[in-house]
């Protein structure tokens, strides 16, 4: 997969700047380019997370490592989803499809052995949320909180969600799967904070993309070396991410 990343960006890097209305109307739309490739990861990952795994240079993955990458997978195809609804629902809409990440995901937190309750709690409260966001009743902040927080405690304290939820047996590179759902969550907060801001779909698009460069360059400098992986994987992911965000802003 990175390997296509890395033709990817080179291809984007070769071509000339081009004004925003150019972008859009013309032979590049980032951010169709952008969901295209972050659903196709996901969609991968999801399905076949050892083969991911294997892909970017994994030794010893484990079943753990295995259905964390599997749940980081899902929480990309979150994040394609976002960029692809409509900005007006796109607040109430997530609430909705984090609802179906948590029933999605069941099976990685059913190995890691961990209760069900509070899961079944986090559907609730995202069932009510979508509801109550999508008939004006609810600040459109709240999934927006909902998404950052989560996001950061997963991404930079994943030792935290492991006793929170008091999940069992999760390995080193599982909790580095964990921060990549971090990082998944990180980028929908950022797009949904962006559009809350009155920044424009590409302006948050853009942003989202230079959280998606940020998080994967500090696997490349941190958690590959833990791991003993390649960093070329993550590395081709920042320098994507950065030059989609760039096509997008110009």
């Amino acid at each position: 997969m990175y390997k296509l990343l890395l033709v990817f960006a080179s291809a984007a890097a070769l071509k000339r700047p081009q004004r925003a209305l150019a972008v859009r109307g013309g032979e590049m739309d980032p951010i169709a380019i952008g969901k295209g490739i972050v659903a196709a990861s996901g969609i991968y990952s999801a399905f076949d997370p050892k083969g991911s795994l294997e892909k970017y240079g994994c030794k010893n993955i484990g079943k753990s490592g295995e259905t964390l990458m599997r749940a980081s997978g899902l929480g990309q195809l979150v994040f394609a989803a976002a960029l692809n609804m409509d900005t007006e629902n796109a607040h109430g809409q997530m609430a909705y499809h984090m609802l179906a990440f948590v029933l999605l995901s069941q099976p990685t937190w059913e190995f890691h052995q961990a209760p069900k309750m509070p899961d079944a709690i986090w559907m609730a409260i995202m069932g009510a949320v979508g509801y109550k966001t999508l008939d004006g009743s609810l600040s459109k902040w709240v999934i927006t909180a909902i998404c950052l927080a989560n996001g950061a405690q997963f991404f930079l304290a994943p030792d935290s969600a492991v006793d929170m939820y008091e999940m069992k047996g999760v390995s080193k590179l599982g909790k580095a799967m964990m921060t990549g759902l971090g990082a998944q969550l990180l980028a929908v907060g950022t797009y949904l904070a962006c559009l809350l801001k009155d920044k424009s779909q590409s302006e948050a698009f853009a942003y989202a993309m230079c959280v998606y460069a940020a998080t994967g360059t500090k696997f490349a400098l941190v958690d590959s070396n833990d791991l003993n992986v390649p960093k070329a994987g993550p590395l081709a992911w920042a320098a994507l991410s950065l030059g989609l965000a760039y096509k997008a802003l110009n």
